[in-house]
């Protein structure tokens, strides 16, 4: 990507985080104080933080070697491979290393390598989107929704960025419908089937999301994006492991 088109890139996103960020605050400045929300505090990998390792385990040649021999090329599955193991030992761990050096969980991301930005961002987006669709990580992790663009664009996803891009945008779209079912969702004066109701009914604002779900679920894309992640982490362990 030219220096120039980084540029645009970037602009762009200040400007749509821009956006949502005014019409929720313009919103949520009406609400009533049970139902009020606090905006979303945007997370960006290229905010804070970019190579100094403040959080790692140490590194261990053993558990690297017998990585290597349990998960080659030819016997990476779609469920039991590298990158699971990398998120159990050099993702999982970070939390209790951080304890009591964190002020908060922006704090905490901001401290994080760039690489382990990457990483938690692409954690983050799984697990919500696995567990319920992209819709569910918009709604459920809003901070993350740029973090995420950039950690696809990092690992060179380019279909998968491309595709997310124009969830993004429908997100931005649609922030003052979003905002009310967040209310609804956290107004305790709610019924928990009224609540599921508005949140079920929110799908239907996003309708790019179909695209990635059509092959964010196939065992030939998630190797793909498995292997991809793990490669980038290979590439770049000084900043995942302490040596």
């Amino acid at each position: 990507m030219t220096t120039s088109l980084t540029v645009k890139v970037l602009l762009i996103l200040v400007i749509a985080g821009g956006i949502i960020l005014y019409k929720y605050l313009k919103r949520t400045s009406k609400g009533t104080e049970n139902t009020a929300q606090t905006p979303p505090d945007f997370y960006s990998i290229n905010d804070g933080n970019q190579t100094e390792l403040f959080f790692a385990p140490a590194y261990n040649k053993h558990w690297f070697d017998e990585l290597d021999k349990k998960y080659s090329w030819d016997n990476f599955g779609t469920y039991d491979n590298r990158f699971w193991e990398y998120m159990y030992n050099l993702f999982d761990t970070l939390p209790a290393l951080a304890k009591d050096q964190t002020k908060s969980d922006h704090d905490f991301f901001n401290k994080l390598t760039r690489g382990q930005k990457v990483f938690y961002s692409v954690l983050v987006f799984g697990g919500d989107t696995d567990n319920g669709g992209v819709y569910q990580f918009f709604f459920n992790r809003p901070e993350f929704c740029f973090a995420t663009l950039e950690a696809f664009k990092e690992l060179k996803l380019d279909t998968l960025a491309k595709d997310y891009e124009k969830c993004l945008n429908e997100f931005i779209g649609s922030t003052d419908s979003y905002g009310k079912r967040k209310d609804i969702f956290n107004d305790p004066q709610f019924s928990w089937e009224e609540k599921a109701k508005s949140f079920q009914e929110g799908y239907s604002d996003i309708k790019s999301v179909k695209v990635i779900e059509d092959y964010f679920y196939t065992d030939d894309f998630k190797k793909i994006y498995y292997k991809t992640v793990v490669e980038y982490i290979d590439k770049n362990l000084d900043q995942f492991v302490r040596k």
